[in-house]
């Protein structure tokens, strides 16, 4: 279904000539936008992919994926900042990651927790290197600094767990079971500190070493580096996640990693916090995406995090068979979990790569954006509405198919939806000077008809900003807060405040 969309452009005061084009300096604008913070870059953080989250102080929190010290390819592993309101805004580094066990390039929004904590993930960085699930804490005593902590390490391409050892013969206890077959016939396998090479394995639980352990050994650590080729049985955990984690009422995180799980096309973990709150959090993968395979449109490649209602999870996959699918994650008994492809983009046409997080409304009904794709190729806003008789499929309406013109094009973030039912996204290509904007889009009166959709705010590419890939919150003032992955004084990207 595709609905017509009446497209209004707000005022905007043109410098002449080369000078428009330039941005110097930037053009007034209605609504206004005040750039609350350029990234200088460096220790400061750069290029944020993340949007920020207002905390109970009424500062703002967020991350940038690069910049703190000089790791991750000399571009730095990103840091954990906050933005406290004043005359002018001040930033302050919480955390600056390094890349190694603490985790490096945090590309998702943070979480708020409670007590003043924060809960968000890392791309990179952790035990295995294939990203984490961090907790960052203020200090107990006002002008020390904020912790960070790793609840979670993904392991996806790496095996890793205990085991008993006596002579050749090796039993798994846990973590990571073995890999059947002849894949790690040869391998390298690291045990107790010490390398042995493997002679074949007789089952998930049982292998045999081509060399003697001296001393039998029981509960150590073991560990291969060396991934099998074909399917990733045996490395079923998740690897780099790239959307915010939820929190729910009970204590529990919910996420998605982008790659790893059983096919190696992505997961939904689970994080369940220690009964006596202090030991390890528990993971347990819900959820491993088949990229299409056997006949299933469950897509690929998750790039967001979770909304949840009625005890339901619902997210996006990017990629797979198709461009990209809207699922659902239903709770059953002892602690499973069944997945329901909502609608899989069977075509470019119908859209393609929805990347960013949905919204839902009361009614259930789920909002979303694909970074590509539609009648027009730039990308479209999409609603899905659930069935009124059961068993019956979702209905998909594209409520507008982005041109990559002035209408805008790419939107890469999350969906916000406003309690009078209106959307609010960004777009990182089109409006007004082609490097992205601001768009609401307001529903029809009576629910029948087409949507507006409103141009908010072009960005120049100059100070006020380029190319916003998270999307917006809505403070308690009734403004907008976002990022910009680039522009700002240094082209590090920007954060600001889009005043309605």
């Amino acid at each position: 279904m595709y609905t017509a969309v009446l497209t209004r452009f707000r005022k905007v005061s043109r410098l002449a000539g080369a000078l428009a084009l330039l941005t110097l300096p930037v053009a007034a604008q209605t609504p206004s936008l005040t750039t609350l913070l350029s990234f200088p870059g460096g220790a400061d953080g750069e290029y944020p992919s993340a949007g920020v989250i207002f905390g109970a102080n009424g500062a703002l929190f967020g991350t940038t994926s690069y910049g703190g010290n000089q790791g991750c390819g000399g571009q730095g592993c990103g840091i954990v900042f906050e933005l406290k309101p004043g005359t002018p805004w001040t930033q302050s580094v919480l955390y600056t990651f390094h890349g190694g066990a603490d985790g490096g390039v945090p590309t998702a929004s943070l979480t708020r927790g409670s007590g003043g904590v924060f809960y968000g993930t890392t791309f990179a960085g952790g035990a295995t290197g294939n990203g984490t699930v961090f907790e960052i804490a203020p200090p107990k005593v006002q002008g020390d600094s904020w912790t960070e902590k790793v609840l979670y390490s993904f392991a996806a391409g790496v095996a890793i767990g205990t085991v008993n050892v006596s002579g050749t013969s090796v039993t798994w206890v846990s973590g990571t079971p073995f890999v059947t077959g002849t894949a790690w016939n040869g391998v390298a396998v690291n045990i107790a500190g010490s390398t042995f090479t493997i002679a074949s394995v007789a089952s998930s639980t049982s292998l045999t070493l081509t060399e003697p352990v001296v001393n039998a050994q029981m509960g150590v650590s073991y560990g291969v580096d060396a991934a099998p080729p074909g399917p990733w049985a045996g490395w079923p955990d998740g690897s780099g996640p790239l959307g915010s984690v939820m929190l729910l009422a009970n204590g529990n995180i919910y996420g998605t990693t982008s790659a790893g799980g059983s096919a190696g096309a992505g997961a939904v973990f689970e994080l369940v916090p220690p009964t006596d709150g202090t030991g390890p959090w528990t993971e347990t993968v819900i959820y491993s995406f088949q990229a299409g395979k056997t006949g299933t449109k469950d897509g690929a490649n998750p790039q967001s995090g979770l909304v949840a209602t009625k005890g339901n999870l619902y997210g996006t996959t990017c990629c797979g068979a198709a461009g990209g699918s809207v699922y659902r994650l239903s709770p059953g008994k002892n602690g499973t979990w069944t997945e329901t492809p909502l609608i899989a983009f069977a075509n470019y046409a119908q859209g393609d790569g929805p990347i960013g997080a949905l919204a839902i409304s009361a009614a259930g009904v789920l909002y979303g954006t694909t970074k590509a794709g539609g009648k027009n190729g730039g990308g479209i806003v999409f609603s899905l509405t659930p069935p009124t008789a059961s068993g019956k499929p979702y209905t998909l309406t594209t409520i507008h198919a982005f041109t990559g013109g002035l209408d805008g094009g790419a939107p890469y973030g999350n969906t916000l939806l406003a309690p009078n039912g209106a959307l609010y996204i960004t777009v990182t290509a089109g409006c007004e000077y082609g490097v992205g904007g601001v768009i609401e889009f307001t529903p029809p009166a009576g629910g029948t008809g087409a949507w507006t959709e409103d141009i908010l705010y072009s960005f120049t590419g100059g100070s006020d900003g380029s190319q916003p890939v998270a999307g917006v919150i809505e403070g308690t003032d009734k403004d907008f807060y976002g990022t910009t992955n680039l522009g700002g004084t240094g082209n590090y990207g920007t954060v600001f405040e889009l005043v309605p």
